[in-house]
């Protein structure tokens, strides 16, 4: 768009023309320039779009999908009658593309979709199984009498979508405020306000997501929960195994206490928690009103809580509140009003405490080795603030006496680690229970981890040159076994060393007490008999009643390590047998830790 004035027209027109012309002039330009990128959620002003227009995307909810977040809402453009559903997308989740409508309002007035009607709260999941992206609304007339809930699906996350029609799922009860929930094995859930909005009814989905699982069974397939509560707006979300449902008082569109409840099953029964909000206005939820919870992958416990801020003598004009919400180690979470933040603000401070399998869940899976026998792959837990430069790593081996062990077990260690600022990470490696394997494999097996991460080390946000080898028990054997000699894969590059620049051990195998016969057969395995000058920087704890791996062998190794010119620290652990400071619930799992992160620190290998 070109606009031209000549001078001799602009000496000619008047005051007015011309602030008139200026008004104009700046009003096309905003309405064509893009918007300025952001790099922060904020709740004090309107929210634009990438081509700096409103974002229209009321009591909406978000779909992550192939590496990019979907919002879909109600658009408001023309108030309470319906427009249609908006999506936006968006890779970070501070700038959003305008995708359009998804789903359109219609001219026929038999038609659900008619403008004059009422349409609310869409939400989207995805099917794995038939490829399809299912959207749920609640569904009204101007009297709020129909009370419905509608279902349409579509190929593409960005539409459009097919209205399949509307029912009342059960018990023809009035549907009303909705949300969605698709739960850890897949089984996809819809929770809305019936009994004229006094109880609230979940019910698992059929296969397909396009209805209720039949037979409807109560206490089931379905429940009633928050009997007689006159909840709505609820979202539902999961944390730690735990299902935690934020809902509203049923006050119109005055916003009123929002208040949480807890269950061991999406079905419930479901435990009344309180008002999680705290601070000015926490009376009225910030002046907002929940629409959903969304997950942040990879942040265990970490999600965002999305609100409405409702003008209803404007509704094209009502706001968002977006807030991080952080679930504690003890389950509960609070919420606070901040009009400026940032998703690295969004952590919990102390992941380590999260069940292993958590933290399997949220760390990233990476495929290290292919053997006969299994593939093996990497845990890695990323410091949740993240760094322009390149971390350290500790890369841990579990125990097990090369016979059990999972990757698993390790993976509050590795996390423990990660909460202080390096790259955490469990390691797979085969063990006879499963594979048959003798412990020479396992050998084989932690070289390879460690080749691994040093070769894709730039890739993986690593410091090639500060990465430590860590274990307990017999893994602490393997962390060692990485920087002796030997027993190296054939076909791998072994001018990338496996050796690791600092090795962590959890009362290790040394080659006193368990494993002497192995070590009899194998003594290239056997820590003891190799130390030498040139070791890396080691620090190890041990019981003192440790009878697997007796503090005797701890004692012997440091001071071989000492008199070899080595840098070395032992930790004994008072009174303790094996599995000195292991698992995270140990009494001893913080002292030892904080000095192994403070050993660590000395050598540079932590921040400060």
């Amino acid at each position: 768009m070109e606009i031209r004035y000549s001078s001799r027209n602009w000496r000619k027109t008047g005051l007015k023309a011309k602030i008139h012309a200026i008004v104009i002039l700046f009003t096309v330009l905003g309405a064509v320039c893009p918007a300025k990128a952001e790099r922060e959620i904020r709740s004090d002003r309107k929210w634009m779009d990438t081509d700096g227009r409103v974002i229209q995307a009321h009591g909406g909810g978000i779909l992550f999908y192939a590496g990019v977040y979907y919002w879909y809402g109600e658009n408001k453009a023309r108030g309470a009658e319906i427009t249609g559903v908006s999506c936006y997308s968006s890779r970070d989740l501070y700038n959003w593309k305008n995708e359009g409508l998804v789903l359109r309002a219609s001219g026929d007035s038999r038609n659900d979709l008619y403008v004059k009607n009422v349409l609310e709260r869409p939400k989207v999941i995805f099917n794995p199984a038939t490829r399809k992206f299912v959207m749920w609304m609640h569904i009204d007339h101007g009297d709020y009498q129909y009370a419905r809930l509608g279902v349409a699906v579509a190929d593409k996350p960005t539409g459009p979508f097919i209205y399949l029609g509307s029912k009342r799922p059960l018990n023809d009860s009035t549907s009303r405020d909705m949300n969605l929930f698709v739960d850890d094995d897949g089984s996809a859930y819809v929770i809305y306000s019936a009994e004229n909005n006094s109880t609230l009814y979940i019910s698992r989905l059929n296969n397909d997501f396009t209805d209720i699982e039949q037979p409807a069974l109560e206490g089931r397939t379905w429940n009633r929960v928050l009997i007689n509560q006159s909840r709505e707006a609820p979202a539902l979300f999961k944390s730690g195994g735990r299902y935690y449902l934020i809902t509203s008082g049923c006050t119109g569109w005055k916003a009123n206490a929002a208040e949480y409840a807890i269950a061991d099953n999406p079905l419930g029964p479901y435990r009344n928690e309180g008002n999680p909000c705290r601070g000015a206005k926490s009376e009225i939820t910030y002046g907002a009103q929940s629409t959903f919870v969304l997950p942040l992958a990879g942040r265990p416990g970490c999600f965002i809580f999305m609100a409405d801020r409702w003008n209803s003598r404007q509704l094209g004009d009502s706001r968002y509140l977006w807030l991080p919400l952080c679930v504690k180690v003890d389950g509960t979470f609070t919420l606070r009003e901040n009009r400026s933040w940032a998703l690295s603000d969004c952590h919990p401070k102390e992941t380590y405490l999260f069940p292993p399998e958590q933290l399997l869940k949220s760390a990233e899976k990476i495929l290290y080795k292919k053997t006969p026998q299994e593939d093996l792959y990497l845990y890695l837990l990323r410091p949740v603030k993240r760094s322009n430069g390149l971390l350290p790593a500790i890369v841990y081996f579990t125990g097990g006496g090369w016979i059990t062990g999972d990757s698993k077990d390790s993976l509050q260690n590795a996390a423990w680690f990660r909460d202080l600022g390096i790259v955490g990470i469990a390691a797979d490696y085969r063990v006879y229970s499963r594979d048959h394997t003798s412990p020479i494999e396992a050998v084989e097996d932690a070289k390879s981890a460690i080749r691994y991460v040093r070769v894709h080390a730039k890739e993986l946000g690593i410091d090639p040159n500060r990465i430590i080898a860590a274990g307990g028990s017999a893994g602490g054997q393997l962390a060692i076994n990485t920087f002796l000699d030997g027993h190296n894969e054939p076909y791998e590059d072994l001018n990338i060393s496996s050796k690791p620049d600092a090795l962590v051990l959890h009362n290790p195998v040394l080659g006193i007490g368990f494993g002497e016969a192995f070590f009899k057969e194998h003594p290239e395995c056997d820590p003891l008999r190799n130390v030498r000058k040139g070791w890396p920087p080691t620090i190890l704890s041990c019981g003192t009643k440790d009878d697997t791996t007796p503090y005797l062998g701890a004692v012997t190794f440091r001071n071989a390590m000492l008199r070899a010119g080595n840098i070395c620290e032992l930790v004994p652990v008072k009174g303790a047998g094996h599995s000195c400071d292991w698992p995270a619930t140990n009494p001893a799992f913080l002292p030892t830790l904080g000095k192994m992160a403070a050993f660590l620190r000395k050598l540079g290998f932590m921040p400060r």
